[in-house]
């Protein structure tokens, strides 16, 4: 049974929808992602749903923290 979406926003509505989709996206892909990427990408989620819990901390101080965090695995990343 569909869950009912508790926004009235349109804008709130979609962010909504568009993380349900990430969620759905992500299971079916772990299968074939390899255990030393699932640790780098689960450190950075981690990170990031730590971060956003804090009570009036700003995006913009979170998003500069896990840029911070996330950039040297995303070089890494890339020049594999």
């Amino acid at each position: 049974m569909a869950r009912a979406v508790k926004f009235d926003n349109p804008l709130d509505k979609e962010i909504y929808e568009v993380h349900r989709r990430y969620i759905a996206t992500m299971e079916a892909r772990l299968e074939t992602i390899s255990d030393d990427t699932k640790t780098h990408y689960l450190r950075v989620l981690a990170s990031l749903t730590e971060k956003l819990a804090v009570p009036g901390k700003p995006l913009s101080e979170i998003v500069g923290e896990i840029m911070s965090e996330a950039a040297p695995l995303l070089f890494q990343a890339m020049q594999r």
